[in-house]
């Protein structure tokens, strides 16, 4: 398998083929599609855009809507999902005259929700998202959408990006070749369904995927509950750019609490044995995480109820002697 994606480059190198003017070879496994196949024109993607539309936000809102309606050879449409009451009616105005956007309202201001709203307003037969500060790279959507028009048993297909944080890009996800063979495995090392690069086939995904509820790692839920019953394509070409930023969540303690959220909605679902035992494991590595910033800020208390919880969960023995840690803080504030 050939990867496509180095790990690190600067931003302003000079694209690759694989970003722009792709060659007609073959992509892991599927023909490439011209821009002039007339499969390519006809099958229509609608691109779900999640936004508060707030006045300090409609740069790189525009600049998101200009690299979806800048794609060539498909047809596409952005569906805008204003969420909220920080609307900037300068920013609400110049997005419902752009050609080729539809706004959808909704007074929730709520991410998770504007996801769930957006998929229920599709009418193409294909779909995929993308954030209000990130930008799809050119090819992006024919690049996701040729395995799915060469395969009608696929039911969607990530792809692989650029983050995009101090002056350099970095592939979003490193291991690519366990994405691509053993995709439910590979989520518990890491997300490979970014926000911004999926592509999905609306006859087979329908909104019930999107709760509308789940907040933070919703993608990794996502990802989960569509790999337990559905064929996928791992695609390793860069098709996106996320734009982060030093103080995002996944850097920040409120990550590792969020995690502890998702997971145990993760172990509900009905995981092979394989793959719950690592989800198990990852849960107790987490909850020892968390234990570990809480008795750091002087939370004793629940930092011992968090370091119990990750001694029973599987493997947790390996925190065992941490009880030392948090047992003599304790017994001097009672």
């Amino acid at each position: 398998m050939v990867s496509a994606l180095p790990c690190v480059r600067p931003p302003n190198s000079k694209r690759s083929v694989l970003e722009g003017d792709l060659p007609a070879w073959p992509i892991h496994g599927f023909p490439f599609i011209s821009t002039s196949a007339p499969s390519m024109y006809n099958s229509s993607v609608s691109v779900v855009i999640a936004t508060t539309c707030e006045a300090r936000r409609r740069q790189s809102l525009m600049n998101a809507v200009d690299s979806v309606l800048a794609q060539e050879g498909v047809s596409v449409k952005v569906i805008a999902v204003v969420n909220g009451d920080r609307v900037d009616e300068d920013c609400l105005s110049e997005l419902q005259n752009r050609p080729g956007v539809q706004v959808v309202r909704e007074v929730l201001g709520s991410y998770p929700y504007a996801l769930q709203i957006g998929r229920i307003n599709v009418d193409t037969p294909f779909f995929a998202f993308l954030d209000d500060d990130d930008e799809y790279l050119p090819s992006a959507i024919k690049n996701r959408l040729a395995p799915l028009l060469s395969d009608p048993s696929l039911t969607f297909v990530a792809s692989n990006g650029w983050r995009r944080l101090g002056g350099m890009d970095q592939a979003v996800v490193k291991n690519t070749g366990l994405a691509q063979r053993s995709p439910l495995v590979a989520l518990a090392r890491e997300n490979w369904l970014a926000s911004c690069g999926g592509m999905f086939r609306t006859s087979a995904v329908g909104s019930e995927y999107f709760d509308g509820r789940t907040a933070h790692l919703e993608w990794t839920f996502i990802a989960y509950k569509l790999a337990l019953s559905h064929r996928s394509e791992f695609v390793d070409i860069p098709t996106f750019v996320i734009n982060d930023s030093a103080g995002s969540l996944s850097k920040s303690d409120g990550y590792a609490e969020a995690e502890g959220e998702v997971l145990p909605k993760i172990l509900a679902l009905n995981l092979p044995k394989a793959v719950r035992r690592d989800v198990q494991e990852k849960l107790g590595r987490c909850l020892h995480n968390i234990a570990a910033r809480k008795s750091a800020n002087g939370d004793w208390w629940h930092a011992w109820r968090l370091h119990v919880a990750s001694i029973l969960c599987r493997g947790g023995w390996r925190y065992l002697l941490y009880s030392r840690k948090l047992v003599l803080p304790m017994r001097r504030r009672v």
